[in-house]
């Protein structure tokens, strides 16, 4: 008898199968022989269209994947599948919004450094940060963070003391200029997944190259436990060195959501690495997810749909 696979899917494929047109997909992914899973990030995805999700999960038998690392801040490679319930996760999330809320708040100062809101100064971006943490933390811990308010707060401006001591103009510029070199001409076009990982690495200075290397050898996760949030860390290093397209993500007026979406994406290839497959429809998350996978020593496969 055959192993059940466990398939991984992003949530652009969750979201078409919503679709009134998607009945026969909707029917043949319920009639594979394999387990379709989703994490803690979908529900954070799919909060604002939860009814509808939850009753998608529960008739695609879906399985929850979680981490049973977790609790000692650790990743572990071994899937521990748990029941869909996704009810129960979305009403869970929705009591715990704010800490989800802080934690993306949070990505303001890199996206900044990386070269998004150049409109305003790191120390606005700091201070609008602090502000914004220090208001999601009021509403989640209400009345028990006036016990710890000083500690808390002497964290958030130490922090921003921190952020508004960067350089932010050389390090943008050195961001900048060598994500031009990875993808000046579209090198990677015919470039196998872990080629374009050298490929990226090949145009650092050898100083950050080495650097790079002692850290995150190649099938590195072979050779060491990894942290909780390790993964998803590489994978935003490959997206920030040039792996994949930046389109849309440091300018317009949509540029802090899908940032944030792109970070998104990264937690998935981290939780779709206790999986058999990761299938999107989305082509840079694809390339990322293999390179990630494929550098890292993960078996996990991917798959890119094609819409209709």
């Amino acid at each position: 008898m055959k192993r059940q696979l466990v398939l991984y899917l992003d949530n652009c494929v969750f979201s078409e199968l919503l679709k009134p047109g998607a009945t026969t997909m909707r029917k043949n992914f319920g009639a594979l022989p394999h387990r379709i899973a989703f994490s803690d990030v979908h529900i954070t995805e799919m909060r604002t269209n939860h009814e509808e999700y939850s009753t998608l999960l529960n008739e695609l038998d879906a399985v929850f994947v979680r981490n049973p690392g977790q609790v000692h801040e650790r990743h572990d490679p071994i899937s521990s599948l748990d029941p869909a319930v996704p009810e129960k996760r979305f009403s869970n999330y929705f009591e715990f919004s704010p800490a989800y809320e802080a934690f993306y708040e949070m990505l303001a100062p890199l996206h900044h450094l990386m070269g998004g809101q150049r409109e305003k100064t790191m120390d606005q971006v700091a201070k609008e940060t602090e502000r914004a943490v220090s208001n999601s933390l009021t509403k989640l811990l209400g009345s028990q963070l006036v016990g710890n308010s000083v500690e808390i707060s002497n964290a958030l401006k130490g922090a921003t003391e921190s952020l508004t001591s960067i350089e932010v103009s050389d390090t943008r510029k050195s961001v900048e200029s060598h994500v031009s070199a990875v993808r000046e001409g579209d090198p990677m076009r015919e470039m196998d997944p872990i080629e374009k990982v050298h490929h990226v690495l090949s145009k650092l200075s050898e100083i950050e190259q080495r650097g790079f290397l002692d850290k995150y050898p190649e099938k590195f996760a072979q050779l060491r436990t990894l942290e909780t949030g390790e993964l998803s860390g590489f994978a935003c290093a490959l997206f920030g060195m040039g792996l994949t397209k930046r389109k849309g993500k440091f300018i317009g007026s949509h540029q802090s959501q899908k940032f944030a979406a792109q970070v998104r994406d990264a937690q998935h290839i981290e939780e779709a690495s206790r999986c058999d497959c990761f299938i999107t429809f989305d082509k840079d998350a694809s390339a990322l997810a293999a390179s990630t996978f494929a550098y890292a020593g993960f078996p996990t496969q991917t798959l890119l749909l094609k819409t209709q």
